[in-house]
């Protein structure tokens, strides 16, 4: 039966249609701007209505299945609520980044080989089965990590990656070139060290033998042609994108660690990501780019939530309110432009007729947007009512 959304402010590709009209028909925009009888109505009363957000980018995974270190809940129940979480914050596909660690004592049980397997085949699972939400893999692979490179080409080659990302996390280089800065986080993590301890630590992290890049180069070509997208990590240097572009097919460059670096990767064709929480923050974490400001210099071309989920849908209207881009344009940073740089754009990304039914309403009249309805494949998966704020009424009409 179709579905006909009224009265919304329609957030296309390069322009907003208001008080306008969207019909959905068998889990699929069917018209826009148009209307079929003898279905259902969501009077969307202003709202904005904008095509579901995509994150390609969220180790949040992590912090649902173990919200403390040593506290494990069951991953099952973890997923299922989590997925509740990134609806509500308007989330319609999300590729769950983990890293594979052959190495045991870490941390974090999260962390570990044994246990990310099985988060992994949690995900895998997700992914094949009707769920709020669209679930997908995004593995990390650190080149320091010689020992699990018969687990990765196992995923790979069971088709359980859809996107695979290189990352180099040696002290010295990409996001940890500032070794005063490591210092003094490992001082703030282990504080019973001595400097000359925390000294030895990094020099032996620093002396860890890296994958050989003829090595790398073999992997990037596999996860190539089983239709693998591929993503560098925290990129410094032309000279590392030119070899990640060139050697590994990378086509995203994921948090480029200064602005330089994000105008050059993006110049040679390939998509810049940054951290939708690194907006809201109004600087990164770690001392690297501002993602604020490679937005606002084009250098950045979409938004991920990192590690926060709720920052993606707020970084949008902040850049819009604060800075004046035009809102269909902020949209795109989370929708369209990550849907092309994974490959996923024909079927999800933007209002478009002929495109799934992955949709969300956003209340803005506060200081904060809020989530009210969310649609995924033309279903209502999550409806939020505020004491004051727009309600969704549902009528059948004839």
């Amino acid at each position: 039966m179709p579905l006909n959304i009224l009265n919304a402010n329609i957030v296309l590709p390069n322009v907003i249609l208001y008080n306008a009209c969207l019909t959905v028909e068998d889990g699929i925009i069917s018209k826009i701007n148009g209307y079929v009888s003898g279905g259902y109505v969501i009077d969307a009363k202003g709202a904005y209505l904008m095509p579901g957000m995509i994150d390609i980018h969220s180790d949040h995974i992590e912090q649902e299945v173990e919200p403390r270190a040593g506290s494990v809940m069951d991953i099952s129940f973890a997923l299922h609520e989590q997925e509740r979480q990134l609806i509500n914050n308007g989330i319609t596909t999300i590729y769950q980044s983990l890293s594979l660690w052959k190495t045991s004592g870490r941390r974090k049980v999260s962390r570990e080989i044994n246990f990310q397997e099985k988060v992994i085949g949690e995900i895998v699972n997700a992914a094949n089965s009707e769920r709020l939400i669209t679930h997908l893999l995004h593995l990390r692979f650190d080149i320091l990590n010689l020992d699990i490179i018969p687990s990765l080409m196992d995923m790979l080659n069971k088709g359980y990656v859809s996107l695979l990302s290189f990352m180099d996390h040696t002290p010295g280089q990409g996001q940890y070139r500032d070794l005063e800065r490591q210092r003094a986080t490992s001082k703030a993590m282990n504080p019973t060290l001595s400097d000359a301890e925390i000294n030895e630590r990094l020099e032996a992290r620093m002396r860890v033998e890296k994958v050989p890049q003829e090595k790398l180069v073999e992997i990037a070509k596999f996860a190539k042609s089983m239709g693998v997208s591929i993503a560098s990590h925290d990129d410094d240097s032309a000279q590392k994108v030119d070899f990640v572009k060139n050697m590994l097919h990378a086509t995203i460059s994921e948090f480029p660690v200064e602005l330089d670096v994000a105008r050059y990767a993006k110049k040679n064709g390939m998509a810049t990501l940054g951290g939708a929480a690194n907006v809201m923050l109004g600087k990164s974490h770690s001392g690297n780019l501002s993602a604020t400001e490679g937005i606002l210099d084009g250098s950045v071309t979409m938004l991920c939530s990192d590690y926060y989920p709720p920052s993606m849908l707020q970084a949008v209207f902040k850049l819009h309110r604060n800075y004046g881009m035009p809102l269909h344009d902020c949209v795109k940073l989370v929708t369209l432009t990550p849907a092309k740089a994974v490959g996923i754009d024909e079927m999800v990304g933007s209002i478009e007729e002929g495109k799934r039914a992955d949709l969300i309403m956003v209340d803005a009249s506060g200081e904060y947007p809020k989530m009210i309805t969310a649609l995924t494949k033309g279903n209502v998966s999550s409806t939020l009512n505020y004491t004051s704020g727009t309600q969704f009424i549902f009528r059948s009409v004839g």
